[in-house]
């Protein structure tokens, strides 16, 4: 019953899946695509090798998690936007009441105040990365911008299926 409501095809491993990809950024940038270009990463700055997931993979994203060396933190107001196929799941979604002292941390773990480089947010409805799915997420950050060099990284926790050989083989 999970596998079809997560349309995978086949029966597969039911699992946690946590996938995340971090970029390297450029001096005053305040744009982030994630999850778009994975050429000349490694595995420590990717677990995906392309925007989709196999065809007998899915997930269902139930927590968004970033951190980054950005020069001022999260402070500033933001945008992120996550989009499954062509459907933008998550749109304008604001990070700074959660990394500041404006309001309490959206997953009531970590103070705000004193991390302003964490974010963590935990979704009160589940996001579905269906299999052979483009996804994407776009982060823009108002106030601040970057060095060169720095990192920013953002993972997506939830649970899925993986692909399992069982008796096939």
């Amino acid at each position: 019953m999970v596998n079809a409501k997560l349309g995978a095809t086949m029966p597969g491993q039911q699992t946690t899946r946590y996938i995340y990809d971090s970029i390297a950024t450029d001096a005053g940038q305040t744009t982030f695509n994630f999850f778009q270009t994975f050429a000349g990463k490694n595995d420590l700055q990717s677990n995906l090798t392309t925007n989709k997931l196999d065809s007998s993979e899915s997930m269902v994203i139930k927590s968004i998690y970033l951190t980054g060396n950005i020069t001022q933190g999260f402070t500033g107001h933001s945008n992120l936007n996550i989009t499954v196929g062509n459907q933008v799941v998550l749109k304008d979604f604001n990070l700074a009441f959660n990394t500041t002292n404006r309001g309490v941390s959206f997953d009531r773990l970590h103070s705000g105040a004193s991390s302003p480089f964490f974010a963590e947010v935990r979704l009160l409805t589940d996001i579905v990365i269906p299999p052979q799915v483009n996804f994407k997420a776009t982060l823009e950050i108002a106030e601040g911008g970057t060095l060169e060099g720095e990192n920013v990284t953002l993972g997506l926790k939830g649970y899925g299926t993986i692909f399992s050989a069982g008796s096939t083989f």
